[in-house]
């Protein structure tokens, strides 16, 4: 008689479907970070950036990155004020 094998968390079976939704997520995180590596290395020209009494030269990943990662923060505190506001 055998006795049913018990996976862990990482190692769930190809042929099941956790397996294949784990296989899809690391299939599109590699496709993700080579497209982003790729972006960043095609976008290294400088540009003159004003934030209020201060400029600077960056390259535009820098730039985009510095906008991206505000961003998301002013977005969070938002989606998080009004989450509180409506429960």
């Amino acid at each position: 008689m055998t006795v049913p094998h018990e996976f862990d968390e990482d190692q769930v079976p190809e042929h099941t479907p956790a397996g294949r939704r784990r296989d899809a997520r690391l299939v599109l995180t590699g496709v993700l970070t080579v497209l982003v590596v790729w972006f960043a290395l095609a976008n290294t020209q400088d540009v003159r950036i004003h934030f209020w009494f201060v400029s600077t030269r960056s390259p535009i990943i820098a730039a985009l990155a510095i906008a991206t990662v505000f961003g998301a923060g002013i977005g969070a505190l938002l989606g998080r004020r009004s989450r509180r506001s409506s429960s």
